[in-house]
This record gives C-alpha cells, sequence and structure tokens, in this order.
C-alpha cells in the first residue's frame, strides 16, 4: 500500500498523530468502562489508566506546537490554524446547545464523554478539509 504524498507533509503527519493519539485516549476509556462495570478493574488502576490513556494527547499538543512554530511553512500554519479555528467556532455553540437543552429536560440522546470528545477530531478534519480546499 502506497503513502499518499498528502500524508507524509508535516500537515499530515501533524494530523494522523492528533487521530493516533485521540484513538489511545478512546481505547482507554473503553478499557476502564469494561473493567468497571465487568469489575475486574480496581478504582485505582482505573484512575492510572484515565491519566495513562490522556499522555498521548497531551504529546500530540506539545508536538504540534512544536511544529506549529518551526516546521510548518506559512501556508501550512494558517490551513492548521483555520481548522482549528472552524473547530473551536463550532464545538462550543454545539455543546453549549446540547447542554443547555438537557438541562431544560428536553429529550436528547445521551453523550457520553467519550462521544463528546470525537467530535472535535471530526470538526478539526472537517476544518482542515474546507482550509486545505481555499488555498489549493
Amino acid at each position: 500500500m502506497a503513502v499518499s504524498e498528502a500524508s507524509r507533509t508535516p500537515g499530515g503527519v501533524l494530523y494522523g498523530l492528533y487521530l493516533a493519539s485521540l484513538a489511545v485516549s478512546l481505547c482507554g476509556n473503553l478499557v476502564i468502562r469494561l473493567g468497571e462495570r465487568a469489575g475486574w478493574l480496581p478504582a485505582p488502576a482505573r484512575v492510572v489508566l484515565a491519566v495513562l490513556a490522556s499522555v498521548p494527547l497531551v504529546l500530540a499538543a506539545v508536538f504540534f506546537w512544536r511544529m506549529l512554530r518551526g516546521t510548518l511553512d506559512e501556508m501550512l500554519q494558517r490551513i492548521a490554524l483555520e481548522g482549528l479555528a472552524f473547530a473551536f467556532v463550532l464545538y462550543v455553540p454545539v455543546t453549549a446547545v446540547y447542554l443547555n437543552l438537557r438541562t431544560a429536560a428536553v429529550w436528547l440522546p445521551r453523550l457520553d464523554p467519550a462521544d463528546l470528545l470525537i467530535a472535535p477530531a471530526l470538526l478539526v478534519a472537517i476544518g482542515l478539509l474546507v482550509s486545505h480546499r481555499r488555498y489549493s
């Protein structure tokens, strides 16, 4: 399987790292839930696993910051920042509406934190696509 040219760019590496670290975090969340409900994962182990599963996201944030400030050219910096801005601008109001409707006792599907965590990843992907198409 050939690696596409876009995935070898610093922006592609950056987004791949982001998705991989998000996947590790979500898998950790799944193991914690399963272990807690099945009774084979004691509380201290759940805490340790929760922290360890979040470490890749912190490392990805540090890597993103270093890459944004050094490796990416001006166009890729702009695309990455516009993609993140798009995600933030949409994520906060959508989440606020959801929380306010839940508070108002309107029936909505129950979203777990893991469900809310994946939303920014999808919004960043959409934002990067929109920004990349604008500059291509």
